[in-house]
This record gives structure tokens, C-alpha cells and sequence, in this order.
């Protein structure tokens, strides 16, 4: 990036509340997503800009930050609001200040070229995604520069955001993920998968001694007893929006995230992305309510899984 920018960039990162003076917004959020009042608490900012007429005047300019002031990401977005659909070209950054990532977005998704660097800015990992949500495996080499996986061929490995632990690795052929991989869920499960031709034939996961782990993904999602409708029917009678909040004109989605119990009970329920707090423990005393679900299932047996549900407040007109 040009020097130029690189200076406007800081600078507005210094002067946040010029932007707002400007038509810009200016978010502080956690890793998880969350919103939070102040740029203190967050672990990065975000910062968008109304649309540069010169390049593309329906897109915004979305800047992200870290903590020490130094560029996350660099991108556009079709949307201004907290729940932003990127679009075009991406840059993303390391704390460093090193290149992390490259590509393009389309309608919020990765499409295209992708490329990934090690901290060091050397190249780790290209990937091709694919218009049918599919992932082309590419080229794939360790920390200083050997090639382990060329062209869709040979062994891939798979490092977390901050490449402090690998947490899958296994053979790619063609594209495609093929064979064992193995690899971690979390600090508490390892799991086993064998693909054929990038599909899943089998799932093993291993709890560790002590774990009490959850899953994300599972084979058989959990479900509300009578499936969805009959979930938007709980909701629709059980929710009492807050009279205070109805004076305030206080409206917005809320997050619930909980656990869902291997007998469908339900665990840990938290807000993770909130409005106020008026609504937010409406919205948490209502998913109290629940019944169990029908657990998830991997293998044909129940898990626990991690859900998020989000419900909506909105006064009429």
C-alpha cells in the first residue's frame, strides 16, 4: 500500500471522532464479534467510511484495527451496520504490520484466489474458492519456504489464526482433502476424519481426560421439539417486550449463545451480541424458558453443541 494511504489510515484511526463528524461509524468489538462500548474493552475497531465515488460509489470503506493502532483489514462492504457484507478485494494484516491474507469477497463469502502468509511474510497456504461454496486446496509450505503440498498434491497443514498450535493436518489430492486428517476441536477433543475426494466418510472425535467439550458443527444439528416453526411459536408467545423499552424506542436483533446438553437440556446461556440490557435479559429469560432439544449427533451419537439464536425486537410503525 502506498505510503500515502498507509499515513491517511493511521490518521483517521487517531481522530475517531472526526469520522463520525464526517458520515463514518466507528465499532469496538471482541474477537467473537461482540459489540462494546468502548475502544478500551475491544480487542479491535472498525471503522466505515462512506463510499469512495471515485472507485465505486455504491461500496463502503471498511477499516479494521488493532489494539497498538496498527491495520487489521482493509476492504469494502455493501452494508454500513454492525452486520457487514464484505465485497471486492481484501487485504488483511498481522500485529507486526506484515501481510496476513489476500483476496476477494462476494456477497459477504470468499471467492477466488486466496493467499496466506506466515507471520514472517513468507507464503503458507493458496486456496481457490470456488462459486459452489467449495474449496480448492492449492499450495501449501512450512515457515521457511518448503513446499509440502504443490498444485492440490502433498500433506496439508492447518495452523490457528495466530499460528501458536496446529489443529488439523492430513493429505490433499487434486484439491481435495483425501485420506486421514487428524487435528484438535478445541483444548479439550481431537478428532479423526477420513475423506474421499474432499466428503467426509467418517467423524471420530476423542475426549480428553476431564474435557467437557462442545461442538460447533455436527452431522445431525440439535432442534427445538416441532422443529422451527414450533420454535418461532415459542418465541412469538413467551417474548414481552420490556415496557421501558418500548418508551425508549429501543429495538435491535439480540444473540443468544448456549450449550445444548447431550439430553437436550440447555447450558451456559450467555449474550453475545447485545442491544441493551433491557432487552437483552428479555431475550435471555425467554431461551431460559426452553424446553430440551433433540441433541446434536456425530456418528449417530449426542454431542454437545454450541448454538446461537438471534431474536429480534421492532416497534410498528
Amino acid at each position: 500500500m502506498p505510503k500515502r494511504i498507509l499515513t491517511l489510515v493511521f490518521c483517521l484511526f487517531l481522530f475517531t471522532e472526526a469520522f463520525a463528524q464526517k458520515g463514518g461509524l466507528i465499532y469496538y468489538l471482541k474477537n467473537s464479534g461482540k459489540l462494546v462500548s468502548t475502544k478500551d474493552s475491544a480487542d479491535y475497531s472498525m471503522v466505515v467510511l462512506p463510499p469512495d465515488t471515485g472507485v465505486d460509489k455504491n461500496l463502503y470503506v471498511v477499516y479494521e484495527y488493532y489494539p497498538n493502532g496498527k491495520v487489521k483489514l482493509i476492504t469494502n462492504s455493501k452494508t454500513n451496520d454492525i452486520n457487514l457484507q464484505y465485497e471486492g478485494r481484501y487485504i488483511g494484516y498481522f500485529p507486526n504490520g506484515r501481510k496476513k491474507s489476500t483476496g476477494s469477497f462476494e456477497n459477504g463469502n470468499p471467492i477466488g484466489h486466496d493467499i496466506e502468509y506466515y507471520p514472517n511474510g513468507k507464503i503458507y497456504i493458496t486456496k481457490n474458492y470456488l462459486p459452489d461454496g467449495k474449496v480448492f486446496f492449492g499450495d501449501c509450505r512450512d515457515s521457511i519456504g518448503n513446499v509440502l503440498t504443490e498444485n492440490g498434491n502433498g500433506k496439508w497443514v492447518q495452523y490457528n489464526s495466530d499460528f501458536t498450535k496446529v489443529i488439523a493436518e492430513g493429505n490433499v489430492e487434486n484439491g481435495k482433502e483425501e485420506g486421514e486428517w487428524h487435528g484438535s476441536v478445541n483444548t479439550d477433543v481431537n478428532f479423526k476424519t477420513l475423506y474421499h475426494q474432499g466428503d467426509v466418510v467418517s467423524l471420530d472425535t476423542f475426549d480428553k481426560p476431564g474435557a467437557d467439550s462442545a461442538f460447533t458443527k455436527v452431522e445431525v444439528v440439535p432442534e427445538f421439539p416441532g422443529g422451527r416453526e414450533a420454535l418461532l411459536r415459542f418465541l412469538g408467545r413467551t417474548i414481552r417486550y420490556p415496557v421501558d423499552a418500548r418508551k425508549g424506542n429501543i429495538q435491535g436483533k439480540v444473540i443468544i449463545s448456549f450449550v445444548i446438553e447431550k439430553d437436550g437440556t440447555l447450558t451456559n446461556l450467555k449474550v453475545s451480541k447485545g442491544v441493551d440490557k433491557i432487552i437483552d435479559d428479555e431475550a435471555l429469560r425467554v431461551i431460559k424458558l426452553s424446553p430440551p432439544w433433540s441433541p446434536g449427533l456425530t456418528n449417530g451419537k449426542p454431542v454437545r453443541v454450541v448454538y446461537t439464536i438471534p431474536i429480534s425486537f421492532a416497534l410498528s410503525n
